[in-house]
């Protein structure tokens, strides 16, 4: 059997999350959705079906011939068609037993098993097309897998996510020795150290209830709090820091103050003071000390979140902030519940609570919107921080910020001229 992990017409409600990066890269537990599928079914060759302007970086990651690659829905084989942004919960063999079509309670498609001779028989070159022909023409029904749908819903399932892989995929164990004075509480079983992992003195961690993991070559410094379920990716380093239940960091990210129910998805710096709760951060983020975000309404209504151009009521009373790649914030930054901040943008605080959007590549200063010093400035700055871990942006990666800044351009110019006449 093949599978084809495919992104459907709906991925722009994932955005500011997905402009550098495949749904099916997100992080929601220990995994990606993308690592989910691939350790949910490891005999299987994973073929990857994304936006246009995500061929070139999706297949530096992961290899040219199983990016958009039309060999995967040559009727060869079955194929499993998964749409990139779900989460399948069930045992393997149920997403195999017969033809079906897995659809959410509002039709949405989820996941389709159609053998080699539907796979002829519908005769479509793109994955997508075959998923829509098998939506019409096979039976559905619906399932009870995971659709991730808006931002706020990684957020939503990433505590039972945690817990979740770690009973799948992990074993209990301790492989490098804690030193002398860090307290752990709770039964080995909920517990996971990796290789080359620095426990100091006087730090505590507390997986009484849920799991808690530290993979290889983390820091943990003293006087940091980790309370399970937690996930602490490689190579990533606590300062001091309070990290509360549902947390996913890393890999290598620093990071202090206070952290609550968050997706920290990778080489993010928050070293500093500041709560972040309820929050997903992208990469190659830097949050600048007493940077914090509210995660809850003074009135405890559900908090509402610009989508497309239109604010959606989440239905949850617990929303922090959704900030992109590359995204910059100055000390003493204060974002609103519900913040949904773009990539590459530079926020400078002192002026209050910022608004709950900012699109991408815009500077936040001075209470109001602005261009910036423009992308050639925002790309300098890109490649200084990610050379200083030694990482070079590749020409791929640069071609899809651009589109990026294409595709968001018109947006920023509107917000930027509304705040200059709001200023007059």
């Amino acid at each position: 059997m093949k599978i084809v992990l495919l992104e459907d017409e709906r991925v722009a409600d994932l955005y500011t999350l997905v402009f550098l990066r495949a749904a099916f890269d997100l992080r929601c537990g220990i995994f990606t959705l993308r690592e989910k599928i691939e350790k949910k079914f490891p005999n299987c060759t994973v073929y990857l079906e994304t936006r246009d302007e995500l061929d070139g970086v999706t297949a530096e990651r992961y290899g040219g011939e199983r990016v958009n690659s039309h060999e995967a829905v040559r009727p060869d084989d079955d194929v499993l068609l998964v749409n990139a942004a779900a989460i399948l919960t069930g045992e393997p063999a149920v997403y195999s037993e017969m033809e079906k079509v897995g659809v959410s309670e509002d039709g949405r498609f989820v996941w389709a098993y159609l053998g080699r001779e539907t796979v002829e028989r519908l005769d479509t070159p793109a994955s997508i097309g075959l998923a829509q022909k098998a939506l019409e023409e096979l039976a559905s029904e619906v399932v009870d897998d995971i659709l991730i749908r808006y931002p706020w819903d990684l957020i939503r399932h990433n505590a039972e996510q945690i817990t979740a892989d770690f009973r799948r995929h992990y074993t209990p164990a301790t492989r490098s020795k804690p030193l002398q004075g860090a307290a752990m509480i709770g039964p080995e079983k909920n517990l996971y150290i990796g290789e080359g992992v620095e426990l100091q003195p006087h730090t505590w961690i507390d997986c009484r209830e849920e799991p808690v993991i530290l993979s290889d070559g983390v820091t943990v410094s003293a006087h940091t709090s980790i309370h399970g379920p937690a996930f602490i990716g490689a190579d990533t380093q606590l300062f001091e820091a309070r990290v509360r239940e549902g947390c996913s960091i890393g890999p290598v990210c620093r990071v202090g103050g206070e952290v609550a129910e968050s997706i920290i998805h990778g080489n993010t710096n928050k070293y500093h003071t500041g709560f972040l709760g309820h929050a997903y951060v992208c990469e190659w983020v830097n949050i600048g000390g007493l940077t914090a975000n509210s995660d809850l309404k003074n009135d405890y209504g559900t908090v509402k979140v610009k989508v497309g151009g239109e604010m959606i009521d989440t239905g949850e009373v617990f929303v922090g902030s959704f900030i992109g790649d590359h995204t910059k914030t100055s000390i003493g930054t204060m974002l609103n519940t519900g913040s949904v901040i773009g990539i590459m943008c530079n926020l400078v605080g002192g002026s209050g609570v910022l608004p709950k959007y900012i699109p991408s590549f815009a500077w936040y200063l001075q209470g109001r919107i602005s261009k910036g010093l423009g992308l050639g400035y925002a790309l300098e700055t890109a490649r200084k921080a990610m050379g200083r871990r030694d990482v070079e942006m590749s020409e791929a990666m640069e071609d899809l910020i651009r589109h990026t800044e294409e595709l968001t351009h018109e947006e920023k110019l509107a917000l930027v001229k509304r705040d200059r006449k709001r200023m007059r």
